[in-house]
């Protein structure tokens, strides 16, 4: 190639190298003033970012049954995320219009179709400032999101800085409504259980703190097994410039998934229970539409280890997830007070508060027997006269249905539930010892909390001589002290208009009208104060029988049958069995039995009861009819039918059906207490429940083809 040839590719040659020159002229000076003349600037604003420590939520621990049966675990849902720090990426100027536009799109999807965009994007940014306490963390702006909307976001993903669709394990009950109040549901922890959780001894060990942003159980196992349920939270590591704008995130620690927790529950045995305790409240609405609730409990007399508890309404968790509608939550928590005993978010086996009935006649029994107040075989003949005079039977209470049993001992009145034949034994308990009766029906577990691994257990009320004078000196001290204030804000009201009269005539009326308000309130005060302080025969005659001030829980109710058929140990109830590795299912941590108790009353006294109980389902007992149809049966129940309210009132006449039960009668094995409002007699109501029960947990077989 000649020179004339070459020169055309030197020219380009030098070209290109006087543009390389430049090109390094320029870093060369960009890189001078970054690092020499503005060097002092940028080195304060890298001295300016911060690194954040961002916790990363684990996968929440599964729930199943003894047998393994799943019962709630976490599955992945699609949810909309909007993440904070990306969505500051944006320019300042437009980051509100980014969710503005995020509105729009979403508006077909959201839950209240009636909601304009405007009003769409101030709940999204509401939702955004309520989480300003933890910037760094995507919050979940809409649940469940369908394939439409997720195509929608993926289409328009560049106007959507900092929004996503991303899979997260959500909370799923897979049984729906079985074991639902046992159970529990998880949400968002709120600012006053913060410090309730802290106090659990488990995250204090580990030394855990929980914090706003937490997902916690908010009742049943999810509440009190929570901090094992939980796991442990990763650690991600995210550095923020002085802006808040991210600048790099980094897992430090990935995530645990929380332990496994097999209950004592069995879910074939519970489902049984609740399906036909859901037919017995079918059947009885028939006759009284009124009829809604219930309540079950089977349990292992020689552990404390709960087989089944159901409760009536009942309780769908996957309905508390995530955005609940109004009518959702008018259902779980009625406003109107008058609703407030149809809450389906009770669970009336725990909380539950009911008298028990002819149930609560073998603490008489015990009572009068341990004293040495009567034998098995005292024969008392069974008529209002025996109370004593005219006085004692004027306080005393009719024997149920108008019948009359002639000569009853122990057995035949257990049989028959005679009243009579309680009360007279619980009038000779109360003269001799009032606190007797009370003391014995605690050590067996009736009106005190049972200590089961379940939060919001009611303690009932087991009745004596010096509750009753604490409780209703209080009704009187206050009853006092609201009389007075209303005295004196009637007298405040009237002296003015008393002394500015025109005329006595005036005056004289305005008199009348004041007196006529002070006798409301006197008349207000003695209706309040009209129960004496002191105990009364008709106290004796009403407690005795179950009723009066009695209130106990389904769960107490099976413990002290338990108690009375195991031999006198006492046990505290529980539903968790043990917690398990989710990998490996190797046991972590095992939970025993334990007794809290061995009641006062002798072997030979319980094994008196514990064979009446037994009259109860055979020959004259009013469960005679109930096993009849099974062969195999053998064991022993006591019926009850429970008066509401007050004879003489609108609840007088309505009446809860109790049933409790043991099986077999050699060597028990479980126990069984139920209650069906509004019921009416036990036996035919909750008995239909134990019956149900016990055919399913032994395996027998009705001679009819159940």
């Amino acid at each position: 190639m000649d020179d004339k040839e070459r020169k055309p590719y030197m020219y380009r040659l030098w070209s290109l190298g006087a543009v390389v020159i430049l090109v390094f002229l320029i870093l060369g000076f960009n890189l001078w003033r970054l690092q020499i003349a503005q060097g002092s600037y940028y080195t304060a604003m890298a001295k300016g970012n911060v690194m954040k420590l961002v916790k990363v939520p684990p996968t929440r621990g599964d729930i199943v049954d003894r047998n393994g049966t799943l019962l709630v675990t976490s599955v992945p849902q699609f949810v909309l995320h909007l993440d904070w720090m990306d969505l500051q990426q944006a320019k300042s100027s437009n980051w509100i219009d980014v969710v503005r536009k995020l509105a729009e799109y979403i508006k077909p999807y959201w839950p209240n179709a009636n909601q304009s965009v405007e009003s769409i994007t101030e709940d999204i940014l509401a939702n955004i400032q309520n989480h300003q306490w933890e910037r760094y963390r995507p919050v979940i702006i809409l649940d469940e999101v369908v394939p439409e909307l997720q195509a929608v976001i993926a289409e328009h993903q560049e106007e959507l800085p900092g929004v996503s669709v991303d899979a997260i394990p959500v909370r799923d009950y897979p049984q729906a409504t079985l074991l639902g109040q046992l159970l529990g549901y998880v949400r968002e922890i709120s600012d006053p259980e913060i410090t309730q959780f802290n106090k659990n001894p488990d995250a204090q060990a580990a030394g855990f703190e929980y914090a706003q942003g937490d997902m916690v159980g908010k009742m049943g196992v999810e509440k009190s097994y929570d901090f094992w349920l939980r796991g442990k939270e990763g650690i991600q590591q995210v550095e923020v410039d002085n802006n808040a704008r991210p600048v790099s995130k980094q897992i430090l620690h990935p995530a645990q998934a929380g332990k496994t927790v097999q209950l004592t529950i069995d879910a074939d045995l519970q489902k049984i229970v609740d399906d036909t305790l859901d037919q017995v409240i079918t059947n009885i609405q028939k006759e009284n539409p009124a009829a809604h609730a219930g309540a079950a409990v089977v349990m292992d007399v020689n552990t404390g280890k709960i087989l089944a508890m159901t409760s009536r309404p009942g309780m769908n968790p996957n309905e508390l997830i995530g955005l609940i509608s109004e009518e959702t939550a008018e259902k779980y928590w009625p406003q109107d007070p008058k609703h407030a005993s149809q809450a389906a978010s009770l669970n009336r086996a725990l909380t539950g508060l009911y008298p028990p009935g002819s149930t609560f006649k073998m603490v008489t029994a015990m009572s009068a027997l341990q004293m040495n107040l009567t034998t098995p075989n005292e024969r008392i003949d069974d008529k209002l006269s025996s109370l004593g005079g005219l006085g004692a039977q004027q306080q005393g209470i009719a024997e149920w249905g108008g019948n009359y049993f002639g000569q009853v001992n122990l057995y035949r009145a257990l049989a028959k539930s005679s009243n009579i034949y309680f009360e007279i034994m619980g009038r000779r308990v109360f003269d001799e010892n009032p606190e007797t009766i009370g003391r014995i029906a605690r050590e067996f577990g009736l009106g005190i909390e049972s200590g089961i691994d379940l939060p919001g257990e009611a303690k009932g009320i087991s009745p004596s001589a010096e509750w009753k004078k604490s409780y209703f000196t209080n009704i009187h001290e206050n009853a006092a002290k609201s009389r007075d204030e209303s005295l004196t804000k009637i007298d405040s009201e009237y002296a003015p208009r008393l002394e500015q009269a025109a005329d006595e005539a005036t005056r004289q009326q305005l008199q009348n009208e004041k007196d006529a308000e002070i006798k409301k309130v006197n008349d207000l005060y003695k209706l309040r104060t009209a129960e004496p302080l002191d105990w009364r025969p008709y106290d004796s005659y009403n407690n005795s029988i179950g009723q009066g001030y009695n209130a106990y829980t389904p769960i107490q109710l099976a413990n002290y049958v338990a108690t009375m058929v195991n031999g006198g140990k006492h046990f505290q109830p529980f539903v968790v069995e043990k917690l398990l590795d989710p990998l490996t299912g190797e046991t972590v941590k095992q939970f025993e039995s334990k007794v809290l108790n061995n009641v006062s009353v002798s072997p030979e006294v319980l094994e008196q009861v514990k064979l009446g109980m037994r009259e109860v389902t055979q020959g004259e007992g009013t469960a005679n009819w109930l096993f009849s149809d099974v062969p195999e049966y053998s064991g022993g129940a006591k019926t009850g039918t429970a008066q509401i309210g007050s004879k003489n009132t609108i609840s007088g006449e309505i009446y809860n059906g109790v049933f409790v039960a043991f099986a077999p009668y050699d060597h028990p094995q479980v126990a069984f207490a139920g209650v069906v409002e509004f019921g009416g007699h036990g036996g035919e109501t909750a008995g239909l429940v134990a019956k149900a029960a016990f055919m399913k947990y032994f395996g027998w077989k009705s001679t009819n083809g159940g």
